[in-house]
């Protein structure tokens, strides 16, 4: 199974992003469709695991949830993880914090 259809098949086809909810206790979305995110960006290795067929950096998003998920409040919201990954000896490999993301 590819990664993507891993990270649905995980979520059910439904929003995973957590909201407060009036009795101001934590639930998922839930809201459906969805759209694939990679909390660990491409550019940051996303890549890597993706070809490595692991799908625990995917996360899926409602709309609302997925136009939020990029930029620097989206590390403190945990919609992107501030790591990379590397290859070593062709396999990857989590490096910690980037130390240029705040």
């Amino acid at each position: 199974m590819l990664p993507r259809e891993e990270a649905l098949e995980r979520a059910s086809y439904q929003c995973e992003a957590m909201v407060m909810t009036a009795f101001q206790r934590w639930t998922r979305c839930g809201k459906s469709p969805v759209e694939v995110h990679h909390a660990l960006t491409r550019a940051r290795g996303g890549t890597i695991l993706d070809k490595a067929g692991e799908s625990y950096h995917l996360i899926c998003l409602c709309k609302e949830h997925h136009r939020g998920a990029d930029g620097e409040d989206a590390y403190e919201g945990e919609l992107l993880i501030a790591g990379y990954m590397t290859t070593e000896k062709g396999r990857p490999v989590y490096q910690a914090r980037d130390p240029s993301v705040n």
